[in-house]
C-alpha cells in the first residue's frame, strides 16, 4: 500500500500536467507532431526529489559502482524496486531493479526541459538523464555511451 501511495505522489501529478500540456492553446487544437516541453519547475517537490535520487543511482550504475547505487537507492521513495536495489548483491541484480525505477522516471520526466529519455538497444530498456550524451546504466563501463536518445 505504501508503494502505491508513493507512486501516486510521484507519477500522478505529472500525468495530469502532461494532458494539459498537449491539449492545445485556448481555442487552438493541438498540432499533430507539435510537442510542448514544460519547464522542470512545474514538477512537484516529490517528483524533483525522485529524479535527483534516481539520477544518482543511474550515474553509479553507469560507473559500475554497486555501493554507490545502493546508497543512492536508499534515498528513493519506498518501493519494491528500491528495496531490491538496496539489497542487490551484484550489478546485474541492481540493474534489473533499476528498470522498474526507470519506468517511473520516464513518466515523471517526459516532456520536461532538462530531462532526456534514452533507450539501451542491448537491454531493450529506457532511462532518464540530464545530459544529451548517453551514460548507460544498464551496461556500464563495457559500453558507456551506448544508447539512443528518444526524447
Amino acid at each position: 500500500m505504501k508503494t502505491i501511495r508513493i507512486l501516486i505522489l510521484v507519477a500522478i501529478p505529472f500525468v495530469g500536467a502532461g494532458v494539459s500540456l498537449h491539449a492545445g492553446h485556448g481555442s487552438m487544437p493541438a498540432m499533430a507532431g507539435h510537442e510542448h516541453r514544460a519547464d522542470a519547475s512545474s514538477l512537484s517537490d516529490a517528483q524533483k526529489q525522485y529524479l535527483v535520487s534516481y539520477d544518482a543511482v543511474r550515474a553509479a550504475l553507469a560507473a559500475d559502482d554497486l555501493a554507490g547505487a545502493k546508497s543512492a537507492a536508499a534515498d528513493l521513495p519506498d518501493s519494491p524496486a528500491a528495496k531490491r536495489l538496496v539489497r542487490a548483491d551484484s550489478l546485474n541484480t541492481a540493474r534489473v531493479a533499476f528498470k522498474k525505477l526507470s519506468e517511473v522516471a520516464v513518466q515523471v520526466a517526459k516532456g520536461h526541459d532538462g530531462y532526456f529519455v534514452f533507450n539501451c538497444p542491448m537491454v531493450g530498456s529506457d532511462w532518464v538523464q540530464t545530459t544529451k550524451t548517453a551514460s548507460n546504466p544498464y551496461v556500464g563501463q563495457k559500453m558507456p555511451t551506448c544508447g539512443v536518445l528518444k526524447d
